[in-house]
C-alpha cells in the first residue's frame, strides 16, 4: 500500500509539472513623438476590438520596466498570446489582411504610438500557480524574468517537474497570489541566442509580491532544497523586474 500511495504520488507530481502550454509574442518597442503609455493602451483596445470581432483567440499585456537595466533599447514590451497553433497563424493571418481596413473604416487615422522591433515568439509553460479571485488583483502586476541556461545533462522536464513539486511547497507554506512559467524559444531568435529558457515568476498583487520577498529567506531555510535542486538544473542571469498590464483577453 505505501509503494502504491508513493506511486500515484509521482503521478500526481508528473501530472501538476505542466498546467498548460500556449504561444507568446513578444515586441520590443519605443514610443514615437509625442507618444505615452496610455496611447499605446488605447491602440491596444483598439486592437482588442478588432480581435474579438475578427474572432480571434488572442490576449494582450503591456510590460513597463521596473528593474530592467538603465541602457534597454525600448521604453514598453507588447505580450500577445494564443492558446494554440491554430489560434496564433488564423490572428496573424486577419491582423495582415484586414486591420488596417477595419482602422479605416473607422475613420481614426493609423498613427502607431510605438516603434516595435525585435519581434520573438515562444512557447509559454505554466509549471505552477496559486491564483487569487480576479477581483482582488492589481490593475499593474509586478513580474520578473531570467536568462536560463541549462547545466549538463538537464532536461527542460526535469526543471518543469521541480518547479511544480516547489510550487507545492510554497502553496503548503501560505504563499497565494503567485506563477511560475518557462517560455523557450520558438521563431525570431538569432542561431547564437545563449540561453535555453526565460524564467518568469509573477504576482497578482503589488502587496503578495512584498509579502514573499520579506519571507522568503525563511522560507528557503525551512526547504534549502528549493535553492540547492534549482542551482543544480540551471543558471540564471539577467534578473529584471516590470509592471504588466493585460488590456484585453479575447483567448478564452
Amino acid at each position: 500500500m505505501k509503494f502504491l500511495l508513493a506511486g500515484l504520488m509521482l503521478l500526481a507530481l508528473g501530472a501538476q509539472a505542466q498546467e498548460y502550454e500556449v504561444r507568446s509574442e513578444f515586441m520590443y518597442c519605443k514610443f514615437n513623438e509625442g507618444m505615452a503609455i496610455q496611447d499605446v493602451i488605447a491602440q491596444s483596445e483598439r486592437y482588442g476590438d478588432f480581435s474579438k470581432e475578427a474572432g480571434s483567440r488572442y490576449l494582450q499585456v503591456v510590460l513597463t520596466p521596473m528593474h530592467a537595466g538603465v541602457n534597454n533599447p525600448y521604453d514598453y514590451v507588447m505580450w500577445g498570446q494564443w492558446p494554440d497553433g491554430q489560434s496564433m497563424y488564423n490572428e496573424w493571418g486577419s491582423y495582415t489582411n484586414e486591420y488596417r481596413d477595419y482602422v479605416a473604416e473607422q475613420g481614426e487615422p493609423l498613427e502607431p504610438a510605438g516603434t516595435c522591433s525585435g519581434m520573438i515568439a515562444m512557447f509559454n509553460t505554466a509549471t505552477a500557480h496559486n491564483r487569487i479571485p480576479m477581483e482582488d488583483r492589481d490593475t499593474w502586476q509586478p513580474h520578473q524574468w531570467a536568462d536560463c541556461t541549462l547545466k549538463d545533462g538537464v532536461t527542460m522536464e526535469q526543471v518543469m517537474e521541480t518547479q511544480a513539486r516547489h510550487g507545492e511547497l510554497m502553496k503548503a507554506a501560505g504563499y497565494e497570489g503567485w506563477g511560475t512559467h518557462v517560455f523557450t524559444p520558438y521563431l525570431g531568435f538569432e542561431p547564437d541566442w545563449p540561453y535555453d529558457y526565460v524564467q518568469m515568476n509573477h504576482w497578482y498583487t503589488f502587496e503578495l509580491r512584498g509579502q514573499t520577498a520579506d519571507s522568503w529567506m525563511a522560507f528557503l531555510e525551512e526547504h534549502p532544497e528549493v535553492q540547492t535542486e534549482s542551482e543544480a538544473l540551471a543558471s540564471c542571469e539577467s534578473n529584471r523586474s516590470y509592471a504588466g498590464r493585460m488590456i484585453f483577453n479575447n483567448a478564452d
